[in-house]
């Protein structure tokens, strides 16, 4: 998988950053790691964060195969996830409400697309203001 997957499970709380040249593929694999993780479920909070992305490679057709694939699995039946991409460039911005408008109809997702870090993390239920502070509170 590319990119950087914590699961902070005394918050509960997922962090997924994506940085460089990212794939939807990426987001399966993600998905794959959790799934496989002790105590994660689809109802604990996720912050996606496409702060460094650099190119987005999937694009529309890819978003909508993995939405498919993700609803066929059943992990989010009956749950709401709340889904939270923090994406301060205008290329992580398109690409998260690409990805709003293309999850929210099949995933009970509960999607957010933030441009600063501190409501991003407040929406989530973290004191922090900062990604940075998150990961000195919980080392």
């Amino acid at each position: 998988m590319a990119g950087t997957l914590k699961y902070f499970a005394d918050r509960p709380l997922v962090y997924l950053k994506f940085a460089g040249e990212t794939y939807c593929e990426d987001c399966v694999d993600a998905q794959k790691v959790l799934n496989d993780t002790p105590g994660w479920t689809p109802n604990v909070g996720c912050l996606i964060d496409y702060s460094e992305m650099t190119n987005f490679r999937s694009g529309y057709i890819g978003l909508q195969q993995v939405s498919a694939e993700m609803a066929a699995s059943g992990h989010f039946d009956d749950r709401v996830m709340p889904l939270v991409y923090f994406a301060p460039t205008d290329l992580g911005f398109g690409v998260a409400r690409m990805a709003q408008q293309i999850l929210s109809p099949q995933l009970s997702f509960d999607i957010r697309v933030f441009r600063e870090e501190a409501p991003a993390l407040a929406f989530l239920g973290q004191p922090e203001t900062r990604v940075s502070d998150l990961f000195a509170a919980t080392q």
